[in-house]
């Protein structure tokens, strides 16, 4: 097993910018497990305030890439909701367009849909679901912990009340109004690829029953079923905590068919 701390000047960005990565070896330490084929990967999405390193330091993720022979990408966007911020840096087309590339020739990573995925918790599932309704065609199945959904129903208008720029909410959106019908608000994105008749990745969220995001969470669902974009649903006891996203990180992997893990 390797983890590699990996820098690299972003021509987006025009800064250099941290990911880590966790990915399978064999037992001899010299050659791929894979056996010289490309690995199936997963994008995993951090949460606010947190770096590319939370999941290594909060989570079991690099066992369970060990055992699910998979590849796991995990990049840092700061504070950005990963958006092209109307404040600050364009972080999704960063995510979107140059780091797969920049993975993909470096990493034997594989470049095909079925094999890719992305999974975030927190500000990290905004990403992720905002990353496959927009480039549906990029991923096989996308995953939100804790965080799929409208950011108002989720709990977070207020935060647009201040007008000062250094609040993330407003680098990322601007404001409340700027947000609705944009390319950052999940619901119109869902609309929009609804009626695209583009082929829709699987779609999977989960929330604690505990956690503030979960009537957010429930909307956006409903929301989903009414428009006909299929999303499956779990809910289970926990809150906003790491307690509760690495048990269901598990329970996603198995559900991305990755194999199973412990």
């Amino acid at each position: 097993m390797a983890v590699v701390q990996f820098e690299f000047l972003s021509q987006i960005l025009g800064e250099v910018t941290n990911v880590a990565i966790a990915i399978p070896m064999s037992k001899a330490g010299c050659e791929l497990a894979a056996g010289g084929s490309k690995f199936k990967v997963i994008y995993l999405l951090h949460g606010g305030g947190d770096d590319c390193n939370v999941f290594l330091r909060n989570t079991s993720i690099e066992r369970y890439s060990r055992q699910g022979n998979f590849a796991v990408i995990m990049p840092e966007v700061r504070n950005s909701y990963y958006c092209d911020m109307r404040y600050g840096l364009r972080f999704f087309a960063y995510l979107s367009e140059e780091l797969p590339r920049v993975i993909e020739n470096l990493f034997p990573i594989s470049a095909k849909r079925q094999d890719r995925f992305v999974m975030g918790n927190s500000m990290g599932a905004q990403g992720a679901i905002k990353w496959a309704l927009k480039k549906p065609e990029f991923f096989g199945a996308v995953a939100g912990l804790s965080g799929m959904g409208d950011l108002e129903d989720l709990g977070f208008g207020d935060r647009f009340e201040s007008r000062n720029p250094a609040c993330a909410f407003i680098a990322a959106y601007k404001s409340l109004e700027d947000y609705r019908g944009s390319e950052e608000d999940i619901r119109h994105l869902a609309a929009g690829l609804v009626d695209s008749g583009k082929e829709i990745p699987r779609i999977f969220s989960c929330c604690g029953t505990e956690d503030f995001t979960f009537d957010g969470c429930v909307k956006f669902v409903e929301y989903a079923r009414q428009i006909g974009l299929p999303v499956t649903f779990e809910t289970g006891p926990g809150a906003h905590t790491f307690d509760f996203w690495d048990s269901w990180i598990r329970y996603v992997v198995r559900w991305f068919g990755l194999g199973e893990v412990s």
